[in-house]
């Protein structure tokens, strides 16, 4: 993109989740991660991203748009300005012109994060010192705090103490970069050039330790890692150091607890989550569905329920979550319920499987078969896979099947000669007639279709 501010094309590499991600929701805003030296942190940047907000069902962090920010000129484009208030142009055309490029053209949230390493951790301590605004959280890789003789450490030790920081995150990340011999011990009374750079990254770190002002932050020293093997590692741990708050935790027991629990929970988390990212956040549509469809199955009506009402309240436009609620609704044998939702469901989108159900339950609705009508069904029959005899019978003017071994069944008619077996979902019996006498029926069930032959009365 050209800058009109520094008057030259400037290369930036852009990464959205929608590439790879398995349950993509095109509405969705997100934040973005602005990563400094963008040509050599890009690719693991967007890995560690991809693996903990998409693989694996990890929702460890958001999905976020990840944008890279190439240098033309290093030392021009990440040296702090001498004077705060002419700031480096550099950090202008990221504001003025970067940042609005990427919330035209994708559907960036308001939260964004900064990670810089090297010279680039000393632009993020400088901004976040300086410009605190620009960013909401930062991450700063063995920052060059010992740069232009120390003066930006001691401009950012004067400036940190009157900042207002509640609800910014910074995590900082030391590499080991002492002489051989040298340890953190001996360092407190070492003077020498050599030391310069780690000494000055621990002098920051022990004073914003009394500086924090309600900043969320976190250092920690790399013993086994150097200036450049540093930044994968700190930007995984700077993350996760971030949105510490951001992964939900379900266990055996919330699937076995048959309550309305996890509902309420996973309410009260993204309602956190809302709140430290500053845009409304919800528990995701095909999660909620998974544990709503498990609680349906295991007949915990009032926890699926809830979790299926989760989902209609956050994701109001999908047409999935009104089919799920009819299902919950049918399940708990509220018909006009479940009319209702199917066909709001088919309202938003038009889908053959719901559009089934709702067939088969008018016809359940309006199909009624007197005792005479039922008795051509009645007889026995073999069913082939297991060469068994069954028998279909008339009781108190229903229709029901007696499999030995098996509980008797109740055949409900969904229209002529279409049967389904009340209290199970997705059985449908076709019978095959030859006038008004039985050939043979077909079953087709969750378990298989099964074909039975007509023997006689």
């Amino acid at each position: 993109m050209y800058s009109k501010i520094l008057q030259e094309n400037r290369k930036v590499w852009m990464s959205a989740p929608g590439n790879t991600s398995t349950f993509s929701d095109p509405q969705k805003i997100i934040p973005v991660l602005y990563v400094l030296d963008g040509d050599a942190h890009f690719y693991s940047t967007v890995g560690i991203v991809q693996q903990l907000s998409q693989a694996n069902g990890n929702g460890i962090l958001p999905e976020m748009l990840v944008v890279g920010i190439e240098n033309s000129n290093r030392l021009r484009d990440l040296s702090p300005s001498a004077d705060p208030a002419n700031r480096n142009p550099f950090l202008d055309f990221i504001s003025t012109e970067l940042m609005p490029y990427v919330e035209r053209n994708y559907k960036a949230a308001p939260y964004k994060i900064l990670i810089g390493h090297s010279l680039g951790g000393l632009t993020a301590i400088d901004i976040l010192c300086h410009y605190p605004d620009m960013f909401n959280a930062y991450i700063a890789i063995d920052p060059s705090m010992w740069y232009n003789q120390e003066k930006h450490l001691k401009s950012a030790m004067a400036k940190l103490p009157g900042l207002k920081l509640n609800g910014k995150g910074l995590y900082m990340a030391t590499a080991n970069t002492m002489p051989v011999g040298m340890t953190l011990a001996k360092l407190k009374t070492d003077r020498s050039e050599e030391t310069r750079h780690i000494r000055s990254i621990l002098a920051f770190d022990k004073f914003l330790k009394g500086h924090t002002n309600g900043m969320h932050y976190a250092q920690k020293f790399y013993e086994q890692e150097t200036h450049n093997s540093l930044p994968m590692l700190a930007t995984y741990d700077g993350l996760r150091h971030i949105f510490h708050y951001y992964p939900f935790k379900a266990s055996e027991k919330d699937f076995a607890d048959s309550t309305a629990l996890i509902a309420t929970r996973l309410k009260a988390h993204y309602t956190r989550i809302s709140r430290e990212l500053g845009y409304a956040n919800a528990a995701p549509e095909f999660f909620v569905q998974y544990l709503g469809q498990d609680a349906l199955s295991k007949k915990h009506l009032k926890k699926a329920g809830a979790l299926f009402l989760l989902n209609v309240e956050s994701y109001p436009n999908s047409s999935s979550v009104y089919s799920d609620y009819a299902d919950y609704f049918l399940a708990t044998g509220d018909t006009s319920q479940a009319l209702a939702q199917y066909k709001k469901s088919l309202q938003l989108k038009p889908d053959a499987s719901t559009q089934r159900k709702l067939d088969a339950l008018n016809r359940k609705n309006n199909v009624i078969l007197n005792t005479e009508q039922l008795q051509k069904y009645a007889g026995n029959y073999l069913l082939e896979a297991f060469n068994l005899m069954m028998q279909l019978t008339i009781r108190d003017g229903k229709l029901w099947a007696i499999v030995p071994g098996q509980a008797d069944s109740e055949l409900v008619p969904l229209s002529e000669h279409v049967f389904t077996v009340r209290g199970k979902e997705s059985y449908e019996i076709s019978f095959e007639m030859k006038g008004d006498e039985p050939v043979k029926f077909t079953s087709v069930q969750p378990n298989g279709t099964f074909v039975a032959l007509y023997r006689g009365k």
